[in-house]
């Protein structure tokens, strides 16, 4: 066996138990290590393959895909709108009065529901293991202060709700993430304190001068996570 073939072989399978291969292999301590070498890159590249599947993989996959096919579905905005929102920044009009001009403010169940949906594919696997001092920090500006009782914080910081600022938080629920906001009262959302779609269900409750939303999967028991809420953080009203 020539030096090149060997090498080929060496590389390609170190595990070959031709007689030509043994005999070089067990003839010259460079051979031997080039066939130690290709073996432990063999097992190193099948360890890193070798990931463990989550048992709701499937799930997760076709709840991304139907998100996915409802945001095709959703289009781009009539021309109307757009020019309507062009001439609101011109002569200076805020977006939410332009809102209210044409057309009634959205549910805030709708608006919870599509904000979850939007964001799936960035919050699905997201753990920032939030403390509660950090939760506090945000919370604070909505009149709120939270306890260790609320549970595995995954992601907590403020975020545009439909053009009004809010604050967005991810907890851990039973079955699998749920989603709450804080939206103020003076945002001008049509109240919904039951809602659901095909993929998701929520509930909301006004406290003091905030909303208080909480969006999951339709098999999330919702209302034990809003006990949780209740005894876990103080509101100032």
């Amino acid at each position: 066996m020539d030096d090149i073939l060997f090498r080929h072989t060496a590389i390609a399978t170190p595990n070959d138990k031709s007689d030509e291969f043994v005999s070089r292999v067990a003839s010259s301590e460079s051979a031997k290590k080039l066939v130690e070498d290709s073996k432990e890159f063999d097992q190193l590249l099948m360890d890193s393959l070798a990931i463990d599947v989550p048992t709701d993989l499937v799930d997760k996959i076709m709840l991304e895909q139907s998100f996915a096919i409802e945001q095709d579905k959703v289009g781009i905005s009539p021309w109307y709108i757009a020019v309507a929102a062009s001439i609101a920044f011109i002569i200076g009009l805020s977006v939410p009065m332009l809102n209210g001009l044409i057309q009634p403010q959205p549910s805030i169940g709708n608006v919870a529901m599509q904000h979850v949906q939007q964001e799936y594919f960035f919050t699905a696997k997201v753990n920032e293991q939030a403390s509660i001092s950090n939760v506090n920090t945000k919370l604070a500006r909505y009149g709120g202060t939270a306890k260790e009782g609320l549970g595995k914080v995954l992601f907590v910081n403020y975020c545009s709700f439909e053009g009004t600022s809010a604050l967005h938080m991810i907890l851990e629920g039973e079955k699998g993430q749920v989603t709450v906001f804080v939206v103020p009262e003076d945002a001008g959302f049509q109240p919904s304190a039951e809602f659901n779609n095909s993929h998701l269900k929520g509930i909301s409750e006004q406290i003091g001068k905030s909303n208080v939303v909480i969006v999951g999967e339709r098999d999330e028991p919702l209302e034990k996570m809003k006990a949780k809420l209740d005894e876990n953080i103080k509101w100032d009203i």
